[in-house]
């Protein structure tokens, strides 16, 4: 179990996670939470993806799979139900070997840990923020496991 699933304050019922409107009626963070989980469906993929080409990376890689669903299963919740969540990020070309699989899975993993820290300094509510900021803390706790 992930801390972003421990104390997450945008359980199942909630329906406006932020508390934060705006005139239009469309909460900001809305926007961010569908961005975040389509960088995190992203990058979850693509280490299904090198664990599918390489199976002998499974053991370095199953808990980031795991751990990407996790954080696209609270955002889920972050956003009002009936909102689309269904954002479609290509995925990189494939690894021709196990070794530029990691390291690629190590840059995607970077990258995804670096663009929720951006999207946690634009959140507008702080519990939201924390979110997000816990799930790049969560990733850069696995990165040591991808050196190569």
């Amino acid at each position: 179990m992930t801390g972003c699933t421990l104390n997450n304050p945008y359980g199942p019922a909630s329906s406006n996670p932020t508390g934060a409107g705006t005139a239009s009626g469309t909460d900001p963070d809305v926007a961010l939470a569908i961005e975040a989980i389509g960088l995190i469906r992203a990058t979850g993929a693509a280490a299904s993806a090198a664990i599918t080409a390489f199976p002998a990376l499974s053991s370095r890689l199953s808990d980031l799979v795991t751990l990407h669903q996790a954080h696209a299963d609270a955002l889920r919740h972050a956003v009002p139900h009936g909102s689309s969540t269904s954002v479609t990020t290509p995925l990189p070309a494939p690894a021709t070997s196990r070794h530029a699989a990691l390291l690629a899975q190590s840059q995607a993993e970077t990258a995804l840990r670096d663009a929720l820290v951006a999207l946690a300094v634009r959140a507008e509510s702080g519990p939201f923020a924390r979110l997000l900021g816990t799930m790049a803390a969560g990733i850069s706790q696995r990165l040591p496991g991808l050196a190569a």
